[in-house]
């Protein structure tokens, strides 16, 4: 493993080059992902994420998304009598990934040990009661895993709570397989493991869990503009923006797969995550699609036993795993 710790964008970064030639660059501002270099069939080493234009920590492009990803109704929860009222900065009325105190916006503490078959990267900050609006006093820790062999990096997220709190991180990275942005993600081929999709309102907030309609069902490959321009797809999102419940959650099954038959670059997703939000960079021009893998987005209010409180004899702790190969 080829491992180069340097600054980016002022902060602390590494970079990571693999065996197998995967080169993933990390940042301690958001624990982000700055970038991934996968080779190509010929063996090229494309760039199959994508920074937005103005520059990375200007969006929530490769960054950690929390406390909270996703939008919380009206912007409040309750736990046991105690209430949080958060930021909102969602149509003036609901929490959007956190708010503007997020996790996307930390600069954490970065660690690197190189082992024989893997190197890791440990990024550790603390969140204080009150931020956010959130109540606790929570020490975050993302690790990122890049193997030496296997061109396979594994993101755990980790959070130890001195109270019951609530906690639904991930990671918003957006992808290209073609690398390089070289065609619309459209034109690339999408797999979802995944039933069942969230209908939302006009601001986005799931209302029920439905079963997929034809527009929204990937349990057969295909390409991920080919419903891109029905009524039920653009209506209020402008394409898919929608949480899908997984037909099975763990790090031995794939929740999503993107493959470009472009350059024959093929990314599998795999999480101990109930659900993925997929967002397909709808007002970006289709470049890339975000798989945000995550408890249901507002499950504080819809499944309140399965969406990421957490304590301190129980701390939160949920695995994404993204492996790329060549078809």
């Amino acid at each position: 493993m080829n491992v180069l710790k340097h600054e980016f964008d002022g902060n602390k970064a590494v970079t990571l080059k693999n065996d197998a030639g995967l080169c993933v660059t990390l940042c301690a501002l958001g624990a982000g992902i700055v970038s991934i270099k996968a080779p190509d069939r010929d063996g090229v080493a494309r760039e199959v994420t994508r920074l937005p234009e103005s520059g990375y920590a200007t969006a929530h492009h490769g960054l950690t998304v929390g406390r909270t990803a996703g939008r919380i109704e009206n912007a409040t929860f309750t736990i046991d009598g105690k209430t949080a009222v958060l930021e909102k900065n969602n149509h003036g009325v609901d929490n959007l990934h956190g708010g503007a105190t997020g996790l996307h916006k930390k600069v954490f503490d970065m660690t690197v040990v190189e082992n024989k078959d893997d190197t890791v990267v440990t990024f550790a900050c603390k969140s204080p009661d009150g931020e956010g609006g959130y109540f606790g006093n929570v020490d975050v820790v993302i690790t990122y895993k890049l193997l030496n062999a296997v061109n396979e990096l594994s993101v755990t997220f980790e959070a130890t709570p001195d109270c019951k709190t609530l906690m639904n991180m991930t990671n918003h990275v957006y992808f290209d397989m073609s690398g390089d942005l070289r065609e619309p993600v459209t034109e690339q081929t999408m797999f979802l493991n995944a039933s069942r999709v969230g209908v939302l309102n006009e601001r986005l907030i799931v209302q029920k869990i439905a079963e997929v309609p034809t527009e929204f069902d990937f349990r057969k490959p295909h390409k991920v503009g080919d419903y891109i321009n029905a009524e039920c797809v653009q209506r209020f999102t402008h394409g898919y923006d929608h949480p899908f419940f997984l037909d099975g959650r763990g790090l031995d099954k794939i929740a999503c797969s993107l493959y470009s038959a472009l350059s024959g670059i093929k990314l599998e997703v795999s999480t101990t995550y109930p659900c993925a939000v997929v967002y397909g960079d709808n007002f970006g021009g289709y470049k890339s699609i975000c798989f945000e893998c995550q408890y249901h987005p507002d499950g504080i209010h819809a499944c309140p036993d399965d969406c990421g409180i957490c304590t301190p004899e129980k701390p939160y702790k949920e695995i994404m795993s993204y492996r790329f190969s060549i078809e």
